[in-house]
């Protein structure tokens, strides 16, 4: 009998990129595309407790449910600030900003 050949996954951070580069750079990202990249950038625990609210001038709006969330997502600001930078592209976004807010959609 032959053993198949084990097949190693990719981290998701390689893979990411290359999906949103085939997208169309001047379209302007929907909600559901920013939402899908903070959950990726953000994890599943911290997106249950934040959230993007809007898009507007370079300046992605994220709003969070209590302080502790707050502290904790501002001391990823940088990483965070770049990968969406690096996923939504550079004239998207360049600034990140969080506020206090409650789910609107849930």
């Amino acid at each position: 009998m032959s053993r198949s050949k084990a097949h190693s996954a990719a981290p998701l951070s390689d893979i990411l990129p290359q999906v949103f580069r085939g997208l169309n750079p001047n379209a302007r990202p929907s909600q559901e595309k920013i939402r899908q990249v903070w959950e990726c950038l953000a994890g599943s625990e911290a997106s249950q407790y934040s959230w993007p609210r809007r898009l507007g001038k370079g300046r992605l709006l994220i709003e969070v449910e209590n302080s502790g969330w707050m502290y904790a997502l501002r001391l990823k600001k940088e990483p965070l600030l770049q990968g969406l930078i690096e996923l939504l592209g550079v004239s998207r976004v360049k600034e990140l900003h969080f506020r206090m807010g409650e789910r609107k959609d849930a």
